[in-house]
């Protein structure tokens, strides 16, 4: 009825497959049992006067899929009733087996309309319904795919049952047919259709079942349903033609309303993405960072990572949009629920197992401040238990900050630091920021850090840990190795997440204008104070990767202005209300820890002291410090850093040294209006 529709296209893997059906009796072998599918093939040889598929020739058959009745059961694999014949005949070895896939529609990447795309081709077995779609919006888009013949002779001339002969065919054709469908169509990333049987059938949430059923076959069965329920909870759902609209309307966000998103460090990542299961570890500033990361390795065509996403943000509508850009799902609290624990953890564990990329956010939630926050143990915990099974792969930790000019939650970010209750997320208070989507944003920048690599992590600081084996049949006991390593593991990745710190235009200015209490401020002082900042995190060696501004101080109030953080100026001053500059703290925040160590100097400094007396003074808050900002020193180095700080504060004319080794601040009104600024920041630190 609806051949019409269909306008197949041939594609042959080899030249000799065309001479095969062209001009001897073939069998074809299609992947699926879709009555398009074969219809497509039909309208094709008639159409080029190939051997065509017919029932009463018998020659083709359509393999089936497996099925189960229950989601925990295993699926059992059918074979089609040809199939059994063909291995009973005599005459096998001289047969000719053509494997052949349908495709309906173009790759993602040179779709050209959004409606087909979301109808072509998946991994995913359609309805009906979608299959009739996929027809009508994709049938003159489609290809007929010829693989080389199946090699009958190796097959068949084996003395081997007939139940053997098949199986063996069977597997042979969905090997072929799975390395061609991930070749046109990409890797089968449709997690919630492959993993969940494989979670309910994992020994650990088996054995869980078995216990708390305590022998009833009534509970046992409600357990399985509990535990179907929160598989079905948690995966993600992750959709090629959902990405495709993502590409799109991002593509569109970040050159519409930031000035594109700028990501640094990409190269070194395709290189580790071979061999290596990779954790993605950003900082977590705002909503749309959950798009970020997953937009920049789309375009730059690296696998999409699973990302664990709090249960809060499993919405009506958004929820789904979430779930299939590749967000699963996690409780804040797991509770006495050890079947939910169970069910979570075999689900990262079998990510990890097959080869998964995931991301997560290390602090557990946004920031208010703007200053990172301590990062939570749950999620790093369960890795480092998952990468006792990984004799074969690496992991890799890889730290990711992210920056922005303007945040969408700057008005809600103050008021919860400021001590208003958080407000629970729902889809009014996410999208109550979409007001800031019609103002002018800035830049973005999403910087990789240094990547940890977890085998050599483990054996610096646990050398124990591959001997000492958690049992994940039974509760985990609470190993001194994996708690003593967690908490190292995950400020080692906030230390790493600092240390590629991008330095904005908004962080700057900031900084510069946050212990002045006049509402108008001169712009000339600012530009000074601006200039000076970039002086001192420009000589200070943070790090090798902390990017600057590359534009002046001038044009940095500039693009102050039409960021709109401030409403009002004159030709020298600007206008801020109080209102104005709280916002501004967030921005501040985000490169306290590039300037902790000199706001220390100069608040010691703020009168005459010793540099020996200062480097004591300094070593006793040092490991508060260190533990607060995620310092990337250790307390043996302290004197040295010190010293070289003092140094270079010297040598910008900011500091005196005297012949006592004597530090103070200069004289100069400029210099002393820096040395003001500086030391503010360190006072600000302690009521944080």
């Amino acid at each position: 009825m609806l051949k019409f529709l269909i306008n197949p296209e041939a594609e042959f893997e080899t030249e000799d497959v065309k001479d095969l059906i062209e001009s001897k009796k073939v069998i074809y072998a299609l992947s699926n049992t879709s009555s398009f599918d074969l219809n497509a093939l039909i309208k094709l040889t008639k159409r080029n006067n190939y051997s065509s598929p017919k029932k009463n020739k018998k020659n083709f058959f359509q393999l089936k899929g497996a099925k189960r009745l229950f989601p925990w059961q295993t699926p059992r694999r059918r074979n089609p009733r040809e199939l059994h014949e063909l291995a009973k005949d005599s005459d096998a070895v001289n047969k000719i087996i053509i494997p052949v896939d349908v495709f309906w529609g173009k790759a993602p990447e040179r779709q050209d309309h959004w409606v087909k795309l979301i109808f072509r081709d998946s991994w995913e077995a359609g309805s009906f319904l979608r299959n009739l779609l996929k027809v009508i919006f994709n049938g003159r888009q489609t290809s007929v795919f010829f693989h080389k013949p199946l090699e009958t002779k190796e097959i068949f001339s084996q003395q081997k049952t007939s139940e053997h002969l098949v199986l063996k065919t069977d597997r042979l054709l969905r090997a072929r047919f799975r390395k061609n469908r991930q070749a046109k169509i990409g890797p089968d990333i449709s997690n919630k259709r492959t993993l969940i049987h494989a979670i309910l059938n994992s020994s650990s949430v088996k054995q869980e079942i078995k216990v708390s059923s305590k022998g009833s076959k009534k509970l046992e069965i409600n357990q399985n349903r509990k535990a179907f329920k929160y598989a079905l909870e948690i995966c993600s759902d992750i959709s090629y033609p959902v990405i495709y609209l993502y590409d799109k309307a991002l593509n569109w966000f970040w050159n519409s309303r930031y000035d594109g998103l700028e990501i640094i460090g990409i190269e070194k990542i395709n290189d580790l993405a071979v061999g290596n299961s990779l954790i993605y570890t950003p900082s977590h500033r705002s909503h749309i960072d959950y798009l970020a990361l997953s937009y920049e390795l789309y375009t730059n065509n690296l696998m999409l990572p699973q990302i664990v996403a709090g249960k809060n943000l499993n919405l009506p509508i958004l929820g789904r949009i979430l779930r299939n850009g590749g967000a699963f799902f996690m409780r804040r609290s797991f509770g006495p629920n050890k079947l939910y624990s169970k069910v979570f953890f075999e689900h990262l564990r079998k990510l990890f197992q097959r080869g998964y990329s995931i991301e997560f956010f290390p602090e557990g939630g946004r920031t208010r401040t703007g200053r990172l926050l301590n990062p939570r143990p749950g999620i790093i915990s369960m890795i480092i238990k998952s990468f006792q099974d990984m004799d074969e792969r690496d992991v890799k930790f890889l730290p990711i900050s992210i920056s922005y000019e303007k945040v969408l939650e700057g008005k809600s970010h103050l008021k919860e630091s400021r001590g208003q209750k958080k407000k629970k997320d729902n889809l009014t208070s996410i999208f109550s920021t979409i007001g800031d989507f019609r103002g002018y944003l800035g830049n973005a920048y999403l910087q990789f850090g240094e990547p940890i690599d977890l085998k050599s992590f483990l054996n610096k600081h646990s050398p124990s840990w591959q001997e000492d084996i958690i049992d994940l049949n039974k509760d985990t006991e609470k190993k001194s190795w994996l708690y003593e390593v967690t908490p190292l593991l995950g400020n080692k990745i906030m230390t790493n997440i600092n240390n590629a710190t991008v330095v904005t235009s908004s962080s700057l200015f900031a900084s510069a204008i946050s212990d002045i209490l006049d509402n108008e401020i001169n712009k000339e002082r600012l530009t000074y104070r601006i200039e000076t900042l970039i002086k001192v995190i420009e000589i200070s060696n943070y790090s090798k990767l902390i990017k600057l501004p590359k534009i002046s101080p001038q044009k940095i109030l500039e693009k102050i202005k039409k960021l709109k953080f401030y409403k009002s100026e004159k030709e020298k001053t600007l206008k801020m209300n109080k209102t104005e500059k709280n916002l501004m703290e967030f921005y501040k925040n985000n490169i306290l820890h590039l300037l902790i160590l000199q706001s220390y100097i100069f608040y010691k400094s703020r009168k005459k002291i010793n540099k020996s007396n200062l480097i004591n003074q300094f070593k006793e808050v040092f490991p508060q410090i260190k533990k607060d900002f995620f310092l990337d020193i250790s307390i043996n180095q302290t004197e040295e850093k010190i010293t070289e700080i003092i140094v270079s504060l010297n040598r910008l004319n900011l500091l005196k040294i005297n012949e006592d080794n004597e530090i103070s601040w200069m004289g100069r009104e400029k210099e002393k209006d820096v040395a003001e600024m500086f030391s503010s920041f360190w006072l600000e630190s302690l009521s944080d």
